[in-house]
């Protein structure tokens, strides 16, 4: 039986007149009454709560009142926080009736629709929140915000929301368990931060905030209103149990002893909320088989290709093993990919894995009111080997990757209500079997935001030690951050770094090189105001100087740009700059040896432009080109991205990526151990697609595509022969009658398609089909693209065709 009926909305207009600024704070009302999530917001209870108004837009222009009215409530009982707000569109901006705008999609994606969002700091830590948001259509989002103004969007909880439109405009009601929010424990009044976000993408396109923080401020969650009149609180612990139950089969294998069998696994993911502050986290053989595949990439450079994290157990709640600045804790390390083994003659591979396999997983988070945040992680990995067959026929097993553990703890003590604080980190993987590698990280690290929160120093001092059991190598790195904004717009930014030769934490965290002294600084200037047709200007310049520890410079750079966004939405983009002269020291692949060997590299100016459209119009468009000028010609990088939405529930992404170079020198793989270069001609096409179909914010269909292909051949081959002259052609330990390979060829084509269905809260069904298919056979030596012929050799390939069915099933 419901509360009240319509009569309530005469009442509703009337506590609008006290409507409360974010200076003054908002307050809360207890409900006793049962609260009907159908986004009407009819009961008697929401008539009582003085509704938060006098909404600020943070864009096009910051700090100027919102164009279109907002008005948000709050209401909590023993179990629940409700939310209740009112989008209201003026017929005068709307020219007629609301025009909201829907997008139907799959939870947690950005949109460019209409948008309503609530931020909560519970704990008032002034640094943390969690964010709850729903769009026109109903489609929910959740995010975390940690270090007062870093979004995580990995985090997901289960609440309920309901939206309804109507010529006035559009309303959302939020039902939020007290069970996801961590506040402090006790009976007496609470105070907690709360901040409100609205976003309109109709005839009037504007972001607004009930408060927005001012120009020059680097807080935000620190600079939350307060919620008040919180009373009779009892914390609610966490209590969720998720197993799961998949089945897999390869329909079509690229190798021969692949098995064809439907494949069974099941596993648990579990969450226990041990009191108000602290929960832990449980993964029992995870599957991970309904996540997106991996974008392929051409890597031939000499830095390792960081693919995000897109298992759910490694992404939430991760924000609290964050350290200031590098990536100490890289999970994807955790179950990653294998590889062919190396097999000696007459050996042929008759089977491998894909990958290690995670036997359990666990972590423990914490943020106590003292605040102190706590965070320790722990996972187990598989032994895994490969089947040999000898030149005899006799059949082998040969150890891929032994059995792995890792840990890693994290601790933050907050020093003020700012957000400044001061941490510890360690991390350590250790390999089972006497040739197993052992590895450890610890850093100390530190950030100090100023008393007006426009600037902040960050500091990190870092130490490794990795290797094989018997010798393991020591290293050390140092960063210090100072950054300042100004409210007139100028923003400063100096960064230095100092890495030593044998820093190494990539056993458990992803850096792109150590062994280096790096100095950057940059300065931007901004201008919010509109001046004629432009709104946002911006211009800025940086410059790195970099070197490593023997005193070798090999980078120092000077970059400009500007951009800005005109009236209508359209942006426009530029910039230049140049790599002055340097000594590369990893090209020649020698930066592990006693002796590094350096290649001379040359001045290379280079210079990019863009634009893009507006993005709330069916079909949004994004350019982006690049050109630079090497010693053996032009490099040219173009790169088209569309975004097309025929209706509010399909959405159709195409990046499409053409990149043409002339020739830079390049290292060519050899058998020799004098290095050889050669000017590298590449020619790479790059074609991906994304399909998205709604049927329902908790049934979607949504479709990836990448094609990949790429030519590349070496000319005029130099040999080393000290850092500063290369000579013409082969080097004297060349095998006699031979030359090396100087044409290639790589062709991918990689298809998924993810089917979701979310039967109830946090229960979902999957249906997954998987196809993958590659060659490296040479296509032409002239490192040029023919597309037509390209899909067809690809067509005919063997491939890897995979289907997986998985349901999990929330108990709480």
């Amino acid at each position: 039986m419901r509360a009240t009926s319509l009569p309530v909305f005469p009442l509703l207009a009337a506590v609008a007149l006290a409507a409360q600024g974010p200076d003054s704070g908002l307050r809360a009302v207890r409900t006793t009454a049962g609260i009907q999530i159908d986004g009407r917001l009819d009961e008697a209870a929401w008539a009582l709560a003085i509704p938060a108004s006098g909404f600020t837009q943070e864009w096009p222009v910051r700090g100027v009142p919102a164009r279109q009215r907002t008005e948000v409530r709050v209401l909590f009982d023993d179990h629940f926080l409700y939310v209740g707000a009112r989008m209201h569109h003026d017929p005068a901006l709307d020219g007629g009736p609301a025009k909201v705008v829907r997008r139907l999609h799959r939870r947690d994606q950005e949109s460019q629709g209409d948008w309503f969002g609530v931020a909560i700091d519970s704990n008032h830590d002034h640094r943390t929140a969690l964010v709850f948001e729903v769009n026109a259509a109903g489609v929910q989002k959740d995010q975390v915000i940690y270090n007062d103004s870093t979004y995580d969007p990995s985090w997901d909880g289960v609440w309920e929301s309901a939206v309804t439109i109507d010529e006035g405009g559009w309303t959302a009601e939020l039902k939020i368990p007290l069970s996801l929010l961590r506040f402090k424990p006790g009976e007496g009044p609470q105070t907690w931060g709360i901040n409100f976000s609205r976003a309109d993408q109709g005839v009037v396109r504007e972001s607004s905030r009930w408060r927005v923080v001012p120009r020059g401020d680097t807080g935000f969650v620190s600079r939350f209103p307060e919620l008040v009149g919180l009373e009779g609180l009892r914390p609610q612990t966490r209590q969720e149990y998720l197993p799961y139950l998949s089945s897999m089969r390869k329909f079509e294998t690229m190798r021969p002893f692949d098995d064809r069998r439907w494949e069974q696994r099941a596993g648990l993911d579990a969450r226990w909320g041990l009191n108000s502050h602290a929960q832990v986290d449980l993964s029992l053989r995870p599957d991970f088989g309904q996540v997106e595949v991996d974008q392929a990439v051409l890597n031939l450079g000499t830095v390792e290709t960081f693919f995000p994290e897109k298992r759910p157990f490694f992404l939430e709640g991760m924000d609290v093993f964050r350290v200031a600045g590098p990536d100490l804790f890289y999970s994807r390390r955790i179950g990653q990919g294998l590889s062919d083994p190396t097999l000696n003659a007459g050996e042929t591979l008759q089977d491998r894995p894909g990958a290690t396999d995670i036997t359990a997983a666990a972590k423990y988070t914490a943020k106590f009111p003292s605040g102190t945040n706590v965070g320790l992680l722990g996972a187990s990995v598989e032994p895994a080997s490969a089947v040999i067959q000898d030149a005899a026929g006799g059949r082998f097993r040969r150890e891929l990757a032994p059995l792995t553990n890792f840990g890693v703890l994290r601790v933050q003590q907050l020093m003020d209500d700012r957000g400044s604080y001061l941490g510890a980190f360690a991390s350590g993987m250790h390999q089972a079997g006497p040739a197993g590698r052992v590895a450890q990280v610890e850093a100390i690290d530190g950030v100090y935001k100023s008393f007006d929160r426009s600037g902040l120093v960050e500091a990190t001092l870092s130490r490794t030690q990795a290797g094989p059991k018997e010798a393991q190598d020591q290293g050390w790195r140092g960063r210090l951050r100072v950054h300042q904004d100004w409210r007139d717009g100028w923003v400063l930014e100096v960064q230095a770094i100092n890495a030593g030769w044998a820093y190494n934490p990539n056993d458990t965290g992803y850096l792109n090189r150590a062994d280096e002294q790096r100095v950057y600084a940059e300065l931007v200037r901004h201008w919010e105001d509109p001046w004629g047709v432009l709104r946002h200007r911006e211009v800025g310049f940086n410059h790195t100087a970099a070197r490593d520890q023997a005193g070798h410079t090999f980078l120092r750079n000077f970059n400009g740009w500007a951009k800005t966004d005109f009236s209508n939405f359209v942006s426009l983009w530029g910039g230049g700059g140049v790599d002055v002269a340097a000594e590369d020291d990893r090209e020649l692949r020698t930066y592990a040896d006693p002796i590094k060997k350096y290649l001379a590299r040359p001045s290379l100016p280079y210079a990019n432009l863009g634009f893009d459209t507006p993005g709330n119009r069916p079909w949004y468009v994004k350019v982006n080109a690049s050109r630079s000028w090497q010693e053996g010609g032009p490099s040219t990088d173009t790169t088209l991205f569309q975004i097309i939405k025929p209706t509010s529930a399909v959405e159709v992404q195409l990046t499409t990526s053409l990149t043409r170079d002339e020739g830079e020198l390049k290292w060519l793989e050899t058998p020799t151990t004098t290095p050889i270069v050669g000017l590298r001609r590449l020619s790479q096409f790059d074609q991906s697609l994304r399909v998205a179909y709604a049927f329902n914010p908790a049934f979607t269909i949504q479709l990836f595509s990448q094609w990949l292909a790429a030519n590349w051949n070496f000319r005029d081959l130099k040999h080393y022969v000290n850092d500063q002259t290369l000579a013409p052609g082969l080097p004297q330990d060349q095998p006699p009658g031979t030359t090396p390979e100087t044409a290639f060829s790589y062709r991918t084509w990689n298809l998924n398609l993810i089917t979701r269905w979310e039967f109830r809260p946090g229960s979902t069904f999957f249906l997954v089909y998987t196809h993958g298919t590659s060659t490296d056979a040479l296509i032409n030596d002239r490192a040029s693209l023919a597309p037509r012929p390209d899909l067809a050799i690809l067509r005919k390939l063997p491939s890897d065709d995979v289907i997986q069915a998985k349901v999990s099933w929330l108990f709480r």
